[in-house]
C-alpha cells in the first residue's frame, strides 16, 4: 500500500533501476557466455589437433613398421632358404641307413659348408646351438681350425653388417648371435 501511495516519479525511478540492472546483468551474462563459448571452442579445437597429431603419429609408426618388415624380407628369405637346406642335410645325416654312401658324403660336405659359412650368416642364436649339438652328435668338428673359427666370425660380421645396412631390427628377425 505504501507503493500505491508513493509518488509516480519514485515508481518510475525504481522501474528504471530494475531495467538498468537487468541490462547490466544481461551484458554480463552475454560476456560470460561468450568467454565460455570461446574457451570451449578453443578446447575442442585443441583436442581435435591432439587427435589429429596422434593419428598422424600412428600412421608414421605404421609406415615405419612396414618399412622395417620390408627391409627384413631379403634377410628372412635367405634365412628360410638356408634353414630348409640345413634341415634336408640334417635329415640325411640323421638317417644314414636310408641313404647311399655318396648321399651321406655329399650331406656331410654340405653340412660343413652351411655350418662354417652360409648358415652362420643368417642363423638365430637357438639355431646355432642346435647346429653345434648336431655336429657334436655326428662327431664332426671336434678340432676347430683357425680358418673355421675365422669363417664363422666372418659370417657373423657379414650378417651384422647386412642387418645394419638394411636397417633390420632384431624385433623383426629374432635375436641373432653377436
Amino acid at each position: 500500500m505504501a507503493e500505491e501511495n508513493a509518488p509516480q516519479g519514485e515508481k518510475a525511478g525504481r522501474i528504471q533501476a530494475v531495467a538498468t540492472l537487468i541490462q547490466v546483468l544481461s551484458v554480463l551474462l552475454a560476456a560470460v557466455l561468450s568467454i565460455w563459448s570461446f574457451n570451449d571452442t578453443r578446447k575442442k579445437e585443441a583436442e581435435a589437433r591432439i587427435i589429429e597429431a596422434q593419428r598422424y603419429q600412428q600412421q608414421r609408426d605404421d609406415e615405419l613398421y612396414r618399412r622395417r618388415i620390408e627391409a627384413a624380407k631379403p634377410f628372412l628369405e635367405l634365412r628360410q632358404q638356408r634353414y630348409l637346406e640345413t634341415i634336408k642335410v640334417a635329415g640325411v645325416l640323421a638317417n644314414p641307413d636310408d641313404h647311399t654312401k655318396q648321399e651321406i658324403k655329399e650331406a656331410e660336405k654340405r653340412f660343413g659348408e652351411l655350418y662354417w659359412g652360409e648358415l652362420s650368416l643368417v642363423e638365430a642364436r637357438e639355431v646355432e646351438s642346435s647346429m653345434v649339438k648336431l655336429a657334436r652328435s655326428l662327431g664332426k668338428f671336434s678340432d676347430v681350425t683357425p680358418q673355421q673359427d675365422a669363417a664363422i666370425d666372418l659370417a657373423h660380421t657379414l650378417r651384422d653388417s647386412l642387418l645394419k645396412s638394411w636397417g633390420v631390427d632384431e624385433q623383426y628377425v629374432g635375436q641373432v648371435n653377436k
